[in-house]
């Protein structure tokens, strides 16, 4: 009897000890430079925000971040890379609502599970697509599309930045909601559709907030809706999609992750460093003329909208009837 219990005694001494240890080292986090993958080239948006963000992160942690861009399969190569690193803090990655949320559902072979191999760690921004005709255009409003359309069937079409997009099921669910006959033509990217509208090749585009603000602004759009949920501040006038009787109304946004099981006061530390970025005026206003809406949030609170929108992606893909590939 006294030898098992000298022998607990030794197991729970070891135990403390470790995870002393382990606490120890958690409150020296972080100790060295820490890696912040973008799943996008330099110079696009993730990487621009991502290295705004950054700038500010590495100041309050007391240690450089240092980006590495990761591209491939339309951000999944980026993401899967964060999702089976070591979960230590010195990896985390910058992430779009699409990568976890959308991407997912159309591609056959996982590279990750987005709702289990990552860790939230907040918000960085929300914003949205919008409807886009030119400015020149004869079509004033979303019901002088939709009456158009049903005069001619199939001779109007809209752009999007791919197939398989979020402007591509925009149109789709739009389609599908209004029972419309109007064509998709993909392009490689959002500002090759924009040329392709202005061009006079097709009727209209789904493009993101910050294209459309430009674009409104240099007189060369007139946007007809928005996906988002609520009204955007940037279109005043411009019904979203549920004012309009169409079923779906998300928000775009950005956030930081890192991969699971990562420490609880790594993720805290993380997490309040996130939040205090965010909440500078300078990072709101460069968002803000990058067409995005500051947000922060809490490590949870990006868990659930990550949910809430595969979800919504997923069942809005079988909707319209686009299949995985």
């Amino acid at each position: 009897m006294t030898r098992l219990l000298s022998r607990r005694a030794a197991v729970a001494s070891l135990l403390c000890l470790s995870l002393a240890a382990a606490a120890q080292a958690d409150s020296g986090y972080p100790a060295r430079p820490i890696k912040l993958v973008v799943p996008a080239s330099a110079g696009g948006e993730p990487d621009i925000l991502a290295r705004l963000v950054a700038h500010r992160m590495a100041a309050d942690l007391g240690q450089p971040i240092v980006v590495d861009n990761k591209v491939g399969a339309g951000g999944l190569i980026g993401v899967a890379s964060v999702a089976s690193a070591k979960a230590d803090g010195y990896t985390i990655g910058i992430v779009y609502q699409a990568v976890l949320a959308l991407s997912p559902h159309l591609i056959a072979k996982k590279l990750f599970d987005p709702l289990a191999d990552i860790a939230p760690i907040g918000l960085i921004s929300v914003s949205g697509n919008a409807l886009m005709v030119p400015a020149k255009s004869p079509i004033g409003s979303y019901a002088e599309l939709v009456a158009r359309a049903k005069a001619s069937p199939g001779k109007l079409s809209f752009g999007s930045w791919g197939e398989g997009s979020a402007g591509h099921i925009s149109g789709e669910i739009m389609k599908k909601a209004a029972g419309l006959d109007i064509q998709h033509i993909p392009y490689k990217g959002s500002n090759e559709a924009l040329m392709g509208m202005l061009g006079g090749e097709i009727d209209a585009i789904f493009g993101g907030w910050g294209l459309a603000s430009t674009q409104l602004k240099a007189g060369t759009v007139r946007v007809l809706a928005v996906t988002s949920p609520q009204p955007s501040p940037m279109f005043p006038g411009a019904p979203t999609f549920r004012e309009l009787g169409i079923p779906f109304g998300l928000n775009s946004w950005y956030g930081l992750v890192a991969p699971r099981d990562l420490p609880a006061p790594v993720l805290k530390r993380l997490e309040g460093a996130l939040q205090k970025a965010v909440g500078q005026p300078e990072i709101a206003a460069k968002l803000q003329d990058m067409g995005m809406q500051a947000q922060s949030s809490s490590a949870a609170q990006l868990g659930e909208r990550i949910r809430g929108d595969h979800e919504t992606w997923g069942r809005k893909i079988k909707e319209v009837g686009i299949e995985a590939r």
